[in-house]
């Protein structure tokens, strides 16, 4: 065979394979498929080197049933879901129930990612126990926009709104508010950063559980993430990945419900 009737031979091969693998239910065995997930939580479940818990869970889950899992940061919120339902974003993790109403090209994964506790956090001053009543008489400080202390704080001596972490710490180390609301990890990992001996008073005001969800075009891929998950809780695999990421901060990692 002559080099301009090998390279026609090559040629027409190579579009012959790709024409396979434009048909319906056909993919190369070389390309696994790869899914993007977005999230918008803070360190510690984001970290610059990307060893924060969801960061390091996502992948791990994915890889059990044989596929690769990215998680990228979208800290707005509505957009990320708006990406995630219009098929851009493959999924996203750590959100609360109920979003396949509003977004109906989400698919929920039914086992919970982890649970977010929702605790009160002072230095030296505080209940014995927390809860919505026992706060009141405290003056108080939570950031603006957050709707699980805004929906369920009852009157309290004093309120005080930040506008983000760094002026909610900024008034409990002044003394300024006794007490400021927050979730756990990302108050210790906070606290940790300023130097900060912070005490969670227990129990949690609330907690909340946070699910995957993914475009319904990966709805196939549903019930074995939800079966993986909870095999991970059984295995020890989960907790394990919990204690690495939380670590160092004076807490044990308990995340499930």
């Amino acid at each position: 065979m002559t080099a301009k009737k090998k390279k026609t031979f090559g040629m027409r091969a190579l579009l012959a394979t790709a024409l396979l693998l434009s048909l319906p239910g056909m993919s190369s065995p070389l390309a696994a498929e790869r899914l993007t997930l977005s999230t918008g939580m803070a360190e510690p479940w984001t970290t610059d080197d990307h060893k924060g818990f969801t960061e390091l869970l996502v992948p791990s889950l994915f890889k059990r049933i044989g596929l690769e899992a990215d998680v990228v940061v979208n800290r707005a919120a509505a957009r990320a879901i708006s990406l995630a339902n219009d098929g851009v974003d493959d999924g996203i993790a750590a959100r609360i129930i109920g979003l396949e109403e509003k977004y109906p090209n989400l698919v929920r994964v039914p086992e919970p990612i982890f649970v977010n506790d929702f605790v009160a956090c002072t230095l030296d001053k505080g209940p014995p126990r927390a809860d919505w009543n026992s706060i009141a008489p405290f003056s108080v400080s939570h950031i603006i926009g957050w709707q699980i202390f805004e929906k369920n704080l009852k009157p309290v001596r004093e309120l005080l709104l930040a506008k983000d972490s760094e002026q909610l710490f900024a008034l409990l180390k002044a003394g300024k508010a006794e007490l400021i609301l927050h979730e756990r990890w990302q108050a210790l990992w906070q606290a940790s950063q300023i130097g900060l001996r912070l005490k969670t008073v227990e129990p949690p005001l609330a907690r909340v559980e946070m699910f995957i969800y993914l475009h319904q075009r990966h709805a196939n891929l549903v019930p074995r993430l939800a079966r993986e998950l909870a095999a991970m809780k059984a295995d020890g695999s989960y907790q394990a990945i919990a204690d690495q990421a939380f670590k160092g901060l004076g807490q044990p990692a308990r995340l499930e419900p």
